[in-house]
């Protein structure tokens, strides 16, 4: 869902332009971009998938805002065996990750 949102939105003339076959940044005033993601498969699966989310955020989402913007990729691995203490965790973390962006 998340591959196809970003399909859908970021657009050539918008979120990138291609200048003479490379790509030009067109969101160049983001300068920080947070992800909280969560997987129903544990960490590893998602490594051997080659992790698509990660990629789509930490990597092609950051050439249209340009190189120097700082990401920060929160993911909660394995939501299927997920358990009250594993979930609280992960909020805790998000909160200090999001106090300090």
């Amino acid at each position: 869902m998340l591959k196809g949102f970003f399909d859908r939105v970021f657009i050539p003339g918008v979120s990138f332009s291609l200048q003479n076959g490379r790509i030009r940044p067109g969101l160049t005033r983001v300068t920080k971009i947070a992800a909280i993601v969560s997987y129903g498969q544990p960490r590893w699966l998602a490594w051997l998938a080659g992790d698509p989310p990660r990629k789509l955020i930490t990597r092609y989402l950051r050439l249209s805002t340009g190189r120097a913007t700082k990401v920060t990729y929160l993911a909660h691995y394995d939501m299927n065996l997920s358990t009250d203490a594993t979930r609280r965790r992960f909020v805790a973390r998000v909160e200090r990750e999001m106090a300090r962006f």
